[in-house]
């Protein structure tokens, strides 16, 4: 199965794995699919986005380091914003990134794309770069997914 096969996006009750269907208790913590799904590779990520344009759909990376306390403490949040991004009339994708690789260096994706802190967030829509800030406030993560699921937004890194 590919990444963008298991990028999961909730929507009105229901997780919805890029054609898997499956329903889930509203009252749970978080979405019974693994919402928030992991991408080791340059070429996942530009297939979960190119897929992703085609709906015009937002999708929301999280950036990491196992070994950061900032990171662990958003990490729940993060999942729950998948949970709650069913209420919204727009789907979202969620993915999430260890910036240190297996030989315990800075991966390519994070080499790329210059992650120099985390939590980092990165806010895509069309293939395009709309946002990006470090934080570790689930409001802010949430506030910039309504700001670019609920209006038009411009193509420009804020």
């Amino acid at each position: 199965m590919s990444i963008a096969q298991k990028s999961c996006m909730v929507q009105r009750g229901r997780a919805n794995c890029l054609g898997e269907t499956e329903l889930y208790d509203e009252n749970e913590d978080l979405c019974p699919v693994e919402c928030v799904t992991e991408f080791k590779t340059d070429d996942e990520l530009r297939k979960v986005l190119d897929k992703a344009k085609e709906t015009n759909t937002l999708v929301v990376v999280d950036f990491y380091r196992p070994s950061c306390g900032s990171c662990k403490y958003i990490e729940q949040g993060f999942s729950k914003l998948c949970k709650q991004s069913g209420d919204q009339e727009a789907p979202v994708i969620f993915l999430k990134h260890n910036v240190i690789d297996e030989y315990d260096e800075q991966s390519e994706v994070a080499e790329r794309l210059r992650i120099k802190s985390v939590p980092l967030f990165h806010f895509y829509k069309n293939g395009v770069l709309l946002e990006a800030f470090a934080t570790r406030d689930k409001e802010r993560i949430d506030a910039s997914i309504h700001k670019y699921t609920n209006s038009e937004s411009s193509s420009t890194l804020d």
